[in-house]
């Protein structure tokens, strides 16, 4: 019961700062856009909610993973987050990673969308198909991440 306590007690004190969560899983990526429907796709997020569609596509003339997050921030506050992909194939070698986050001291204000565009990986040509598992880490506060 005093360690029951103690945990209210600190939640009151300390309101939310931080949470993370890690997703990972196997996936099979296909040539596509952030508009289609049925590229692979995963849920992330507690006040930050996160979509990451995972497909093949290309960019600038070159053949990418394209592993962009959209993020609604649900809170009524300011919250930044951290977003971080990886791409590993059946032995589990990593293939390529991406990451990206909110990244001025204000974070992303209350009720406000948008989306972190720069998780493209370019790839050499044969890689793309390689990819079976994915693993992302995703962190949200209502500080700077890192600070």
């Amino acid at each position: 019961m005093k360690k029951l306590t103690l945990v209210i007690l600190l939640m009151m004190v300390f309101p939310f700062s931080a949470l993370g969560e890690i997703k990972e899983g196997d996936c099979r990526l296909k040539e596509g856009s952030f508009f289609d429907k049925d590229v692979f796709t995963v849920q992330l997020g507690d006040k930050i909610k996160g979509t990451c569609k995972f497909f093949i596509d290309e960019f600038f003339g070159k053949k990418i993973i394209n592993a962009n997050i959209e993020i609604t921030n649900t809170a009524d506050k300011p919250m930044s987050c951290q977003y971080y992909v990886a791409f590993f194939d059946k032995e589990g070698n990593l293939i390529g990673c991406a990451g990206q986050g909110t990244f001025d001291e204000e974070g992303l204000a209350a009720g406000e969308s948008t989306q972190l565009g720069s998780c493209l990986i370019p790839l050499p040509a044969g890689f793309h198909e390689k990819v079976i598992k994915y693993k992302v880490a995703f962190y949200e506060s209502d500080k700077q991440i890192g600070k």
